[in-house]
């Protein structure tokens, strides 16, 4: 997983509904991605093609996850409902394509999809620094078993996962945290849309010190309020919910 860049989208959205379903196809239908297969299982059998959004959105509709294979980057995309109100979309590809032109234009990608389809939170980074902050070891599993931890439904509902090389927020984050977002240090400020907003670290994407990365990303939450946000050395301490965004989930839940 080295070599594998990771972004995930927590996102009331549901692609059951038919014109967030052809939205998003129309995005993933891209030469940056080259689309090639879609299933509800990560081996994709079924042909992905413009004409083939209904039968992708009765699968989700059916179980709940839907997964779309590219030729290009190795790009994999895996969108799964968490609750009634609340799903999660996460894509990979190759964390070498994150460098240059050829980076920006996966940000590009990124930025558009997020005007399109606006999420409450999101974030972007090597899979090697999203496991730095989430991955745990059980005690109490056989082997010593690995799970992620800060990222589940009923986490998202208690705080934010954290800040990231790339971090998104949403209108209710950004109607929050507001002017900060464009002060914070070592990072640039990005204007996605009016009511979407995206922080990137003044840094590649692959880190030359992942014990640098954390380290910075740990002050940029401190400035913006540390109980907001998960803390994988601190994982009992109690959080505090983004107040605009637990409202906002309260009422796309009634």
């Amino acid at each position: 997983m080295s070599d594998t860049f990771r972004a995930s989208l927590y996102t009331p959205l549901d692609i059951a509904d038919s014109h967030t379903a052809q939205t998003l196809w129309s995005a993933i239908n891209n030469p940056l991605i080259s689309p090639r297969r879609f299933d509800s299982v990560e081996r994709a059998r079924i042909e992905f093609d413009a004409r083939s959004c209904e039968a992708a959105r009765d699968i989700y509709s059916t179980e709940g996850v839907l997964f779309i294979q590219g030729a290009n980057a190795r790009f994999t995309a895996m969108f799964s409902q968490l609750t009634d109100s609340l799903s999660k979309w996460t894509f990979w590809w190759d964390l070498d394509a994150m460098v240059g032109s050829v980076g920006e234009q996966w940000l590009q990608w990124l930025y558009r999809l997020i005007r399109q389809l606006p999420p409450y939170y999101g974030l972007a980074c090597s899979a090697d620094e999203y496991a730095a902050k989430h991955r745990a070891v059980g005690s109490d599993d056989i082997g010593g078993a690995t799970r992620m931890v800060g990222v589940s439904s009923a986490d998202f509902h208690r705080f934010l996962p954290g800040v990231y090389w790339l971090t998104i927020f949403g209108a209710e984050l950004v109607d929050h945290f507001g002017a900060a977002l464009q002060s914070l240090p070592d990072t640039r400020c990005v204007t996605i849309s009016p009511s979407n907003m995206a922080v990137l670290l003044d840094s590649p994407a692959k880190p030359e010190s992942m014990a640098e990365r954390l380290r910075t990303e740990a002050r940029l939450t401190e400035t913006l309020g540390a109980d907001y946000f998960f803390d994988h050395t601190e994982k009992d301490c109690e959080r505090t919910p983004v107040p605009s965004l637990a409202q906002a989930m309260r009422e796309a839940s009634a």
